[in-house]
């Protein structure tokens, strides 16, 4: 991180000189912040793997009706 610039009228964001970017200067916040994100990034790969399992299971059940036909029309 370079040197910041202090934002006039603003005490919890600072700019960055090298990369212009907006930096928060509050510890706190940032720490929620990425508790935040981390929280919600379990939560996309929580959604995601439910997903997967469902796909999985669609498929399954595909495959037991095909064998079920398969079988019905050998009796």
């Amino acid at each position: 991180m370079g040197e910041l610039i202090e934002i006039e009228g603003r005490e919890d964001v600072a700019r960055d000189i090298n990369s212009k970017a907006l930096l928060k200067t509050n510890l706190r916040e940032k720490e929620a912040w990425l508790r935040k994100k981390e929280r919600d990034n379990k939560i996309i790969s929580n959604e995601n793997e439910i997903n997967k399992v469902k796909e999985e299971l669609s498929e399954m059940k595909n495959t037991l009706n095909q064998i079920l036909k398969i079988v019905r029309k050998s009796n």
